[in-house]
């Protein structure tokens, strides 16, 4: 499919079914009490996973990436519970947040990280909310609890506890990955064009830190529960991690009674690759 005949949008008849399944009746208010409502509830019913993926990678599919489209993202999640990861998640909630009215942009990012990090990086993608005249930093990949407020803020929640702020030039968030250490998500263009997102994700196709092991997490109204490099994962509402080790079966059984993926999904998922 040609990056610029791309369609980024959603008909409204598929923003209902989203809208729908994930429990909210009506379209959410265009405030920040309504953009925090309809994040809130994106997280909790919209994993970030890398499943379609990896079995594309397994099964030797060529084609377009899983989640390229917001209609390809919006079909699986309705059908198999799927999600995705930063570029298809954050494109599916761009044109999901666009049409319910809210004003959003497109971002690009960079995790900042001590190791040399390759030419070749995609970066992450999120997204940007204006509200009159303030931007709201919304993120499916950092599961942060609320809208962001770009300005200096910090919240020391033990779930969903971040810092926005400012270091050498850069707006970054500061937050917590499960089962990770703290990082910086160091913020590089707040109104990306529309065409970069179906670039960088095909150049994630071959240069993702998601490509050799099963990852998913969600969040809870007080917790986030995930399986991270072959262990499953809960940060509880004090912000304890605690790691139970899964074999493959024990990983596969998860995704359907925890996550809600279709069965006929998860058995398809392969095992995780050597260190």
């Amino acid at each position: 499919m040609s990056l610029q005949n791309l369609n980024m949008s959603i008909a409204p008849a598929l923003a209902e079914q989203v809208l729908e399944k994930m429990g909210l009746c009506h379209y959410p208010a265009l405030t920040e009490s309504g953009l925090t409502k309809l994040y809130q509830t994106w997280c909790r019913s919209v994993p970030f996973d890398n499943i379609r993926k990896r079995i594309q990678v397994s099964q030797g599919i060529s084609g377009d990436l899983p989640g390229f489209t917001p209609d390809d993202f919006f079909s699986h999640w309705l059908r198999f519970g799927t999600g995705g990861t930063c570029w298809a998640s954050h494109g599916a909630l761009y044109a999901l947040l666009k049409a319910v009215g809210f004003s959003v942009q497109y971002g690009l990012s960079t995790m900042r990280s001590p190791r040399p990090v390759s030419a070749d990086s995609p970066g992450h993608g999120t997204l940007f909310v204006r509200l009159n005249d303030e931007h709201f930093i919304v993120d499916t990949t950092m599961l942060h609890g609320q809208p962001l407020p770009l300005q200096a803020w910090h919240s020391t929640h033990p779930v969903w506890g971040t810092r926005v702020h400012r270091d050498e030039g850069f707006w970054c968030v500061n937050w917590k990955p499960l089962g990770r250490s703290r990082v910086d998500c160091q913020l590089l263009d707040m109104d990306a064009s529309a065409a970069e997102y179906p670039q960088r994700h095909e150049r994630s196709r071959h240069s993702s830190r998601f490509d050799g092991a099963l990852l998913i997490r969600r969040a809870g109204h007080d917790s986030i529960t995930g399986i991270v490099k072959g262990e499953r994962v809960v940060r509880d509402a004090r912000g304890k991690e605690i790691f139970d080790t899964l074999s493959h079966r024990q990983q596969k059984v998860l995704l359907v009674e925890q996550f809600g993926i279709a069965e006929e999904i998860a058995v398809q998922v392969p095992a995780d690759e050597g260190p």
